[in-house]
């Protein structure tokens, strides 16, 4: 390779699902999923016709796991998955099917041929519900730090910070 003039060269490449960890992708998206969970609670227990407050907060617990956890986080990942160039590969592991040599290894652009899932388990639909309110958190804080320049400058403008 010529450091005058670089090619980038087109390996294709199959996609396979990746397999991170499960605590750890629960560990990442609970400061996100433990507040929600404390906003659905709290409404849960405000409007529940029952006189328990535990009992209330049981339910509301075990019903936020299955309706808000599960969908939306598995929707996420779908999302993000769906579209692997947009999102830097997120959630796939790459497989050439032509060897790269160290040096150009970032210069290869690859071209995909096929995507391989991993079996659907109950323990796997977990595991993609947790990547995804991973994907969600990334995105609550990037969308809430660019949201939250305007509202410093309007700050600075009403005094705030002088």
């Amino acid at each position: 390779m010529n450091a005058a003039k670089i090619e980038r060269r087109i390996v294709p490449a199959d996609l396979l699902e990746a397999t991170p960890g499960a605590a750890g992708m629960w560990l990442l998206a609970s400061p996100f999923l433990l507040f929600i969970l404390w906003a659905w609670v709290d409404l849960f227990a405000h409007y529940s016709p029952a006189p328990w407050y535990w009992f209330d907060v049981i339910l509301g617990a075990a019903l936020f796991l299955f309706v808000v956890v599960l969908p939306l986080g598995w929707l996420a990942h779908r999302l993000v998955t769906a579209a692997p160039r947009l999102f830097q590969h997120a959630g796939w592991d790459i497989q050439p099917l032509e060897p790269v040599h160290e040096q150009e290894i970032y210069l290869v652009r690859y071209d995909y041929q096929a995507r391989h899932r991993a079996p659907n388990t109950w323990a796997r639909q977990w595991l993609r519900a947790a990547q995804g309110w991973v994907y969600l958190e990334i995105a609550a804080i990037l969308i809430g730090g660019v949201l939250l320049i305007p509202v410093f400058l309007s700050a600075v403008d009403f005094g705030f910070g002088r």
